[in-house]
């Protein structure tokens, strides 16, 4: 299995962190959770077939997961050479969401057909899921279980499994049993994390956002109580910290919490692939046009 992290930032706009994205492959399929924005250019730039990505899995309906989605659909289309559907999966209201992009690419529907750009390629097939088993090919087994955030309900993560390894998707939830439940002794567990000062944390509009997300405590429990045989920070939102909100700050506050384990903060472009060993392959190098 190959995991590639592809959108590791939350709903604000930053430097180096894309909205929330994640391709696994597992042989020949191409499996992305989530489709937050610029996952297009990620994909491009972790040279991956962007015509060969057309299994999308959303694990809510929150704008920083989907808002790449469009750009996926149209563009790996009529630029891209895709000539299949798209095949998505996503909690109730997907089918919704899915009928109003249509609905906005109504223009370029009708005027981008091409002979060089089937048509078929821009179907759409849709199926909501609710938790159990709601992937089996190929010996990939996708579970979905439900998770907690608030506003952004239902919301689910994911355990993908696949010849004794698994990899573990937390997506956005504050500290829930259904994690740990599924997260046991898994190859690689990607989580969610926030991190605030003291004095921020005291705002009411921030205290909403941590009762939906988990802090570096929370996680550290998660990890001590799950075991993966790598954690990996995603999502990644960080308030009024100190050093510059660096990303250590994330190690320390998880260290401190008593998780002694293996423990990345993921990066936009980090991969990490997993067999007798799991291996984190740093971003690579983007060339310039």
């Amino acid at each position: 299995m190959k995991v590639y992290l592809l959108g590791t930032g939350g709903p604000e706009i930053t430097l180096h962190r894309q909205g929330s994205a994640v391709l696994i492959e597992v042989n020949d399929q191409k499996l992305l959770f989530d489709a937050g924005r610029s996952v297009l250019q990620r994909l491009f730039e972790c040279s991956v077939s962007i015509a060969d990505v057309t299994q999308i899995f959303f694990t809510h309906m929150h704008s920083d997961h989907i808002e790449g989605l469009p750009n996926l659909w149209m563009t790996g289309w009529f630029s891209h050479g895709r000539t299949r559907p798209l095949d998505i999966w996503g909690p109730s209201g997907t089918k919704r969401m899915i009928d109003g992009m249509r609905e906005m690419y109504r223009f370029d529907l009708a005027n981008r057909i091409d002979p060089r750009h089937p048509p078929e390629a821009l179907e759409t097939r849709v199926t909501e899921y609710s938790e159990g088993v709601i992937y089996e090919r190929n010996g990939v087994v996708i579970t979905a279980f439900e998770v907690w955030h608030d506003d952004g309900n239902p919301a689910f993560g994911f355990r993908i499994a696949h010849a004794g390894r698994s990899v573990v998707l937390s997506g956005d939830t504050t500290y829930h049993e259904n994690v740990i439940q599924f997260a046991q002794e898994t190859d690689l567990l990607v989580h969610n994390v926030i991190a605030v000062s003291d004095e921020l944390a005291q705002l009411p509009k921030l205290q909403s956002v941590l009762a939906k997300l988990t802090t570096p405590e929370q996680a550290a429990d998660i990890f001590r109580r799950t075991a993966p045989r790598l954690a990996v920070y995603t999502h990644v939102i960080k308030k009024g910290l100190a050093n510059g909100n660096h990303d250590s700050v994330l190690i320390e506050r998880t260290r401190q919490a008593g998780y002694a384990g293996p423990l990345e903060v993921g990066l936009d472009r980090m991969t990490i692939d997993i067999g007798e060993s799991v291996n984190v392959i740093p971003p690579p190098a983007i060339a310039v046009d």
